[in-house]
């Protein structure tokens, strides 16, 4: 009897042995949250916001929190759940996803809505990620943050051989050296136009206060370099450009011979007809060369030559090939402001040709219309993403070109996630938001507004589950 029981404690000691080794796992991060799932591949030792004390924002806009998480050696941590709470001033600041996990650079962004203006105590959020925590305080003004230092990168001077590109990063900071975000920041070549390319003309800052520009050098600069300006409000920033070491055109792609045997059938400018411009300032034409069948033609030769106007313009450069979407771009730069006659460009690819004027105005222009596409109600599925489009026009139904749109939450912060909160019109005139369902709305839709100057549009989304998604598709099945 004693043998019996001996072993029935030692059957009962081994299986629980094995239960307590067969369920151990080493030290890990599991990430749940926005529908991913995954384990940290080292064990997080730092975490950190940015900014890393104190977020200034906008009273009824949206910023950016970009925490990031680190394991030994600096190293990212990716698939890290990070969570987030508010502790100071629910009834001041909304802030979206509730939890959020790190992508490959260990990095997870949070959206934070200012209701109401900071008084005398400043909310504060905390982050957290396993035992890691960190916090941060957020104030909101009535009035924007106004740039109060701007900064190039490199500072001096950028060195370039013909053909290549060189990146340059503004990088433009608020008062206490909060970053500047979704600051305009506008850059112009002031000599050298000839020489070099920058694009795109204008960009707004990032999460971080960064704007990054690409120069490309076209022509030696020889004794006289080239020379950017880079504004952001009342701050200006110049950068000389040095072009040097000839290299010859066929290393260029500039043989001006298709990449395909397929004959070039079209040759179109965007915009099409008349480009409008602000003196002293520079815009860019997208010419795009297409096969039948509406194909991009990608390494054809495109040429171009003032034809009318060439005190009042500059065009850079003399020639291009097409990229493998079929375009090539060029930058007018106006240097007076247009009466009656106005500058003609001609672009040519081979026997195709094209003009386009060019209206240079002493004065911005205003836009004078916007759409949103899908125009009342977005649908979106619980964890799926849409884009947006918004569609700014000016006068006589042209591209508004670099226009300022902003996009807020109004209802429904918890339930939608919108990227990103500002956005510069491209050449068409579009500037493409994403929105991600993260919440059933139920009875109270979501409300998102777009504003251009004075110029608003509003849009409703609705979240629905997959199972009400699968109804509605089987009901509309015949």
């Amino acid at each position: 009897m004693e043998w019996l029981k001996f072993k029935y404690l030692l059957y009962v000691t081994v299986f629980i042995l094995f239960g307590i080794i067969a369920g151990f796992k080493p030290y890990s991060v599991t990430a749940q949250g926005s529908g991913n799932t995954g384990t940290s591949t080292c064990k997080p030792k730092i975490i950190m916001a940015h900014p890393d004390q104190e977020l200034i924002m906008q009273k009824g806009k949206n910023a950016n929190i970009i925490v990031k998480v680190r394991c030994k050696d600096d190293k990212p941590a990716a698939g890290v759940k990070v969570e987030t709470e508010i502790l100071k001033g629910k009834k001041i600041i909304e802030l979206s996803p509730a939890s959020a996990v790190t992508d490959e650079n260990g990095k997870a962004v949070f959206t934070v809505t200012g209701n109401k203006k900071t008084e005398e105590e400043l909310p504060e959020i905390k982050f957290t990620a396993g035992d890691l925590k960190t916090k941060i305080a957020v104030r909101v003004q009535t009035t924007g943050c106004t740039p109060q230092s701007m900064q190039t990168e490199p500072e001096e001077k950028l060195v370039l051989e013909p053909g290549k590109n060189g990146n340059v990063t503004v990088r433009v900071k608020c008062e206490k050296g909060n970053p500047a975000v979704d600051a305009k920041v506008e850059a112009v070549i002031q000599e050298g136009v000839k020489k070099i390319e920058v694009s795109p003309s204008a960009v707004l800052t990032d999460a971080s206060g960064y704007a990054v520009f690409t120069v490309t050098g076209w022509n030696l600069t020889e004794k006289d370099l080239a020379r950017i300006k880079f504004v952001a409000g009342t701050l200006t920033s110049a950068l000389e450009v040095k072009v040097a070491k000839e290299i010859a055109e066929s290393s260029l792609g500039k043989t001006g011979k298709e990449t395909t045997g397929n004959k070039p059938r079209l040759i179109v400018t965007h915009p099409d007809q008349e480009l409008v411009m602000q003196k002293g300032k520079n815009a860019n034409i997208n010419v795009r060369i297409k096969y039948k069948d509406d194909k991009p033609a990608g390494g054809v030769k495109v040429e171009a030559e003032i034809l009318k106007g060439k005190k009042i313009i500059e065009l850079s450069p003399a020639s291009a090939v097409t990229d493998e979407n079929g375009k090539a771009v060029f930058t007018v730069t106006g240097n007076k402001k247009t009466e009656e006659e106005l500058p003609e460009i001609k672009f040519t690819a081979g026997e195709l040709k094209t003009k386009i004027a060019v209206r240079i105005q002493t004065k911005g222009y205003s836009p004078e219309s916007m759409q949103i596409e899908p125009e009342e109600k977005l649908v979106l599925e619980l964890g799926k993403s849409r884009n947006v489009t918004v569609k700014v026009r000016r006068e006589k139904d042209s591209p508004a070109v670099d226009a300022k749109v902003e996009a807020i939450i109004q209802e429904g912060v918890n339930k939608v996630e919108l990227s990103p909160s500002a956005l510069l019109t491209d050449t068409s005139g579009y500037a493409v938001f994403t929105i991600t369902g993260r919440n059933l709305t139920e009875k109270n839709l979501a409300r998102i507004k777009f504003a251009v100057g004075t110029l608003t549009s509003a849009l409703e989304v609705k979240v629905k589950s997959v199972a009400e998604e699968r109804k509605s598709t089987e009901t509309k099945t015949p």
